[in-house]
């Protein structure tokens, strides 16, 4: 599988580097790059929680998607790792017969016991004569507190990458003439890597002590300084001055005696002359540093800064990061590189560590894989009930809409009469409910207001009625925003708000009031009205031509006028009948 992303650490004596680099269509671009100061390397616990904080700050996110399908890989020093070159395997020796032949053949070649390391290996030489290639191992105690560590984060690392081999990495796109030799020293903090180049190959690597720290105990001794102060320094003393010229005159001497064993170990010849040295890693801003080195080697030497050739994408990275940090990232860059580009790279990730982490990926793919296939069943399963059920559901509504569209105007008209009786007749009584309801309504965001109490008296004196309730807030603002809201319904007055009182941490305090109000005198109207509104009825179907589609109005209006003509002959009525008794009495009388 193709990796698309990974996570490069680099764990030295006194920061952490941390490189997020992704796999794009445009090629590979350098997402988040961040260095954290250490104070204790040797407490895992601290690391591991500056290693999180790196990790959070450069916003590196791990979810369902990508958790198992991001590498996280280390760097190990070049001064914990051990070399050696096996040439003395027979010809016939093929690739799958390799792993276990050089297993047996580590056993007297590895520095320490067999059980008690890791080691892998790599360039693989074939000959007429035999077979050859460079075995790479460190003890396993070592990879273990480096795992442990990665480990307490959360996460789980891929790969353990030689930090010879990540300068390497990083280099080989800059060192493109096969024929020149340059030198790649970088100096950390704890250790300083020498690194020989035969073109962009890598040809002698070697890790001495004389480094970052090793300058500060210099500066501290000569000058009888705190560690502090040394540290500052430092960074002003040229490299041809005392007390740094002492540690200049160390680092040289290294430099020469590494030189040397390259020499004797691949039989370099005085042809194949060092044309460059580069300089990167914190101990190489030493001021003077590169001249110095140059008129005591004789060796043309400049500064570093592996960000600056191009390999990958930096547009997303803060640029002020590229110049402060750039030439401290040499490590970490060629590990993200080395696992990006590298189909199996050079790994000294023990093997039981490497099956756990394979294992734990293929079950949770197998585990994303049901859910997913379920998730699909059960939709496919719903969308076919919902469709089933919302067919019937509109042919009943239908039939419903048709069978009692004159029972539902028959029922709006006596509502509206009812409405009439009640607005006339009656009066609404206010119940504790209706003003709850209204509070609620007013600060229906629980996020920002909560209720805690709520008290109402007297309410069937408007007059008397007094509400009390208290409420608990996220901020200020929302406190203060309460009166302004009560104020501008036609509900409440004579508002007062109460001492405002702070409970919770400094982080996430909580704010909490009681407020106290009255009822202005329109509320029992408005508050009628919120109980029994008005019926509102839609025509927006196609209407039968035999079903009476009059409005209300108009039924009333017809209704008013039939009355008034019925008063108007009942009167006429009422009047001759009076007459025609007036003129039966007077008969009578006569």
């Amino acid at each position: 599988m193709a990796k698309n992303q990974v996570v490069a650490i680099d764990i030295g004596n006194t920061n952490v580097k941390i490189l997020y680099i992704e796999r794009t269509t445009d090629g590979l671009r350098l997402t988040g790059a961040g260095v954290e100061s250490i104070t204790n390397p040797e407490n895992m616990e601290q690391t591991a929680a500056t290693i999180k904080q790196l990790w959070n700050r450069l916003g590196i996110k791990q979810n369902i998607f990508n958790k198992h399908r991001m590498e996280v890989a280390i760097s190990l020093p070049r001064g914990s790792v051990v070399t050696k070159r096996l040439s003395n395997l027979p010809a016939s020796t093929t690739d799958a017969q390799l792993p276990a032949l050089i297993e047996m053949a580590a056993e007297t070649e590895l520095p320490f016991q067999v059980d008690e390391s890791v080691f892998t290996y790599h360039d693989v030489q074939r000959t007429t004569d035999g077979v050859s290639v460079e075995l790479v191992s460190t003890r396993r105690d070592t990879v273990t507190r480096y795992t442990e560590t990665i480990t307490a984060t959360g996460n789980t690392p891929s790969a353990i990458i030689p930090s010879m081999l990540a300068i390497e990495t990083t280099a080989r796109d800059t060192l493109t003439n096969p024929e020149t030799r340059t030198i790649i020293i970088d100096i950390g903090a704890g250790h300083t890597d020498f690194c020989l180049m035969g073109g962009n190959t890598l040809l002698f690597s070697r890790g001495f002590s004389v480094s970052g720290n090793h300058l500060t105990r210099t500066v501290m001794t000569e000058l009888q300084v705190v560690e502090e102060t040394a540290e500052q320094e430092k960074q002003h003393i040229p490299a041809n001055q005392l007390p740094t010229r002492t540690w200049t005159r160390n680092f040289i001497a290294e430099v020469e005696r590494s030189i040397a064993a390259a020499e004797r170990e691949i039989n370099n010849d005085q042809s194949n002359a060092i044309d460059e040295i580069w300089l990167c890693g914190g101990g190489a801003r030493v001021p003077e540093l590169a001249e110095t080195c140059q008129e005591q080697l004789q060796i043309p030497t400049r500064l570093w800064n592996p960000l600056h050739a191009g390999a990958l994408d930096t547009s997303r990275v803060n640029p002020s990061t590229l110049e402060n940090f750039g030439d401290m990232l040499a490590v970490p860059l060629g590990v993200g590189l080395h696992v990006l580009e590298t189909e199996t790279p050079v790994s000294l990730l023990p093997t039981e560590v490497g099956v756990k982490r394979a294992e734990s990926t293929r079950k949770y793919q197998q585990l994303i894989a049901a859910g997913i296939t379920g998730f699909v069943i059960v939709v496919l399963v719903l969308c076919g009930i919902t469709f089933s059920r919302s067919q019937k559901s509109k042919e009943d509504h239908l039939d419903k809409r048709i069978a009692t569209y004159t029972i539902l105007q028959n029922d709006a008209n006596q509502q509206l009469a009812r409405e009439l009786i009640l607005a006339d007749k009656l009066t609404h009584q206010i119940s504790p409910l209706d003003v709850l309801h209204a509070l609620s309504t007013l600060f229906n965001d629980r996020t920002k207001i909560a209720w805690k109490t709520f008290e109402v008296n007297n309410l069937d004196d408007l007059q008397k009625a007094r509400i009390s309730f208290s409420l608990q807030a996220n901020s200020h603002d929302a406190i203060n925003s309460i009166p302004e809201v009560l104020n501008q319904t036609e509900l409440f007055d004579k508002i007062e708000t109460g001492e405002v009182t702070t409970t919770g941490d400094e982080r996430r305090p909580t704010f909490e009031v009681k407020i106290t109000c009255r009822l202005t005198n329109d509320a029992a109207k408005l508050f009628a009205q919120k109980r029994h509104p008005k019926p509102v009825i839609e025509f927006n179907e196609i209407i039968p031509e035999d079903i009476d589609v009059s409005s209300p109005s108009d039924d009333i209006q017809q209704t008013d006028e039939t009355v008034e003509e019925k008063m108007e002959n009942g009167e006429e009525n009422k009047d001759g009948e009076e007459n025609k008794d007036d003129e039966e009495n007077k008969d009578g009388e006569e």
